[in-house]
């Protein structure tokens, strides 16, 4: 495993070049609506289909095993965070985080984060693919309904070597200030193309209204907090960059919860190549 005290302490040194995450952070707005979409479209659904409660956490996993992990498995490449549930007839998730080669395809070990913010290494793959078909044949089947995609609902979000290393770098810097002790990974689902404008402009309503990932922060007093507290000047630096063209974004700071971090591509179909 890499030395994650060192990566923090060499992100530490480095803080006055820590690039802005342009790419990769969300604002409150699209936070807000993606959660409530997820409410309103998947939850329901499933509580009708009989899969009361999904999860929709995984809380506070510490930043330092977050970052091992992450790591790990993206030194030189993407990852994949698959869904799966422990029995195809209940909603509990679980999500399989696994390293990614440059045909999107899984390779290696296997970890599994629980809705209490742990890892756990899996390498077994006759029990990973049950997990994942677990899923698969369990809530995806009533889910596919729930999107206007041909191809149904999420399988897996799949971030790219440069989204994911963006990702990590921004919450080894922020660790590295002191600001945050933990990440916690949230479920959405995005919207359709009215209320994701930005994904529209970009011609990627192949993604929309399916699900998707979000990392959040926590902070010393184990509460979720988000970039406008914790480091208010490369916040607004960050959404000068993002707004150039968009109404709706200017008023994201006025939005309830909180923001955080993706850009992943939810997945079947796979991302266009110039993506990977």
């Amino acid at each position: 495993m890499p030395d994650i005290s060192t990566s923090i302490a060499e992100t530490k040194l480095a803080e006055n070049y820590q690039p802005l995450p342009s790419n990769v952070f969300i604002q409150k707005t699209y936070v807000e609506m993606r959660a409530d979409w997820f409410s309103i479209h998947k939850k329901e659904a499933l509580s009708k289909a009989g899969y009361p409660n999904i999860t929709e956490q995984f809380t506070n996993t510490p930043v330092k095993r977050f970052l091992e992990v992450i790591e790990n498995l993206s030194k030189d490449s993407g990852i994949n965070v698959h869904f799966a549930a422990e029995k195809q007839d209940e909603a509990a998730l679980r999500l399989l985080f696994v390293r990614a080669d440059e045909n999107f395809k899984d390779v290696g070990d296997y970890y599994q984060l629980n809705p209490d913010g742990s890892f756990a290494k899996i390498a077994n793959r006759i029990d990973v693919e049950e997990l994942k078909n677990n899923y698969k044949k369990g809530i995806k089947t009533v889910l596919d309904k729930t999107t206007d995609a041909t191809y149904g609902e999420t399988e897996l979000v799949h971030f790219n070597k440069e989204t994911i290393s963006e990702i990590r770098r921004e919450i080894a810097y922020q660790a590295a200030r002191g600001t945050v002790t933990g990440i916690t990974t949230k479920i959405l689902s995005l919207g359709d193309e009215e209320t994701e404008e930005r994904i529209a402009r970009d011609k990627k309503d192949r993604i929309l209204q399916r699900l998707t990932i979000l990392f959040t922060y926590v902070d010393k007093s184990n509460q979720e907090t988000d970039f406008e507290t914790i480091d208010r000047e490369r916040y607004l630096g960050t959404i000068a960059i993002q707004n150039q063209g968009i109404v709706k974004g200017l008023v994201a700071a006025k939005s309830q919860g909180v923001s955080g971090l993706n850009s992943g591509n939810p997945i079947p179909p796979p991302p266009p190549r110039g993506e990977i």
